[in-house]
């Protein structure tokens, strides 16, 4: 597939699976993370990616560090607005 843009922010879409880790070393190796959301049309732009390519796309949120406490890769606290 490769990158696409939305506003200011490229989106860069794979054809490989892979899981949610090795999916963001993948991002990070290249100068780049999974992504954060952070509005409620990114967060349209997303879903239709997810939709129009037919498979599901991993974003930046995880709680690896305190399981059920949901962060941003950047640290950030997951909040819903």
């Amino acid at each position: 597939m490769g990158w696409m843009l939305f506003q200011s922010s490229l989106y860069y879409i794979s054809t490989e699976q892979k899981n949610w880790t090795v999916s963001r070393q993948y991002c990070r190796v290249r100068g780049a993370d999974l992504v954060i959301i952070n509005s409620k049309e990114e967060q349209a732009f997303v879903e239709m990616l997810s939709k129009s390519k037919n498979y599901g796309i991993y974003i930046g949120l995880t709680d690896s560090e305190n399981e059920g406490v949901w962060k941003w890769v950047d640290g950030t606290s997951m909040t819903t607005a």
